[in-house]
């Protein structure tokens, strides 16, 4: 018999849970906009004139907010070739860097945007009415988690509380547990 584990979700995954449904309910949106503006467009002769602004709006929100959970859960890519090949204190070692190089990306990028959020805040979409700055908030509020995430993930390898994956395990995370 196979033993499982049962994960008692913390408040960091519960608001990670709580924003890939703000990411789902987004994505959903944008799927109904682009299918009424084709539907509008095609089929009434009448398009939408608000779409290509909502879905340029909500496009980035849905990829940047997803990249949180997949930041948390471990699940981008990653090539672990030679930290597998060292010993476990090396590989923890290496494990706790990585999360420190990702740590100074992802703070570059929230700073970056921010930073070109300013220079845009008085440019207005022509048919929303609203800042351009609503397109690049989504990489500053997203990668400003992101890194609070890589922070923790950080603090909690250098106290012995979080593990390196095993390759093994990664690829079972792929399952989800089916």
């Amino acid at each position: 018999m196979a033993e499982t584990t049962i994960h008692k979700k913390t408040w960091l995954d519960k608001v990670v849970d709580g924003l890939d449904f703000i990411s789902s309910l987004l994505m959903i949106a944008l799927t109904v906009i682009v299918f009424a503006e084709v539907l509008s467009r095609y089929f009434f002769n009448f398009p939408l004139v608000f779409s290509n602004e909502m879905t340029l709006l909500l496009f980035p929100w849905v990829i940047f907010l997803a990249a949180i959970s997949v930041t948390h859960h471990e699940e981008h890519l990653s090539i672990n070739f030679f930290r597998n090949r060292m010993p476990k204190v090396v590989q923890r070692w290496m494990f706790a860097f990585s999360k420190l190089v990702m740590l100074f990306f992802s703070g570059y990028m929230s700073y970056s945007a921010f930073k070109m959020g300013q220079n845009t805040a008085s440019q207005v979409m022509p048919v929303l009415r609203i800042s351009k700055t609503w397109l690049t908030t989504s990489v500053t509020v997203s990668f400003a988690i992101i890194s609070l995430i890589l922070l923790f993930h950080f603090i909690l390898i250098i106290l012995g509380k979080r593990d390196v994956p095993e390759e093994e395990e990664m690829f079972d995370d792929l399952d989800h547990g089916h």
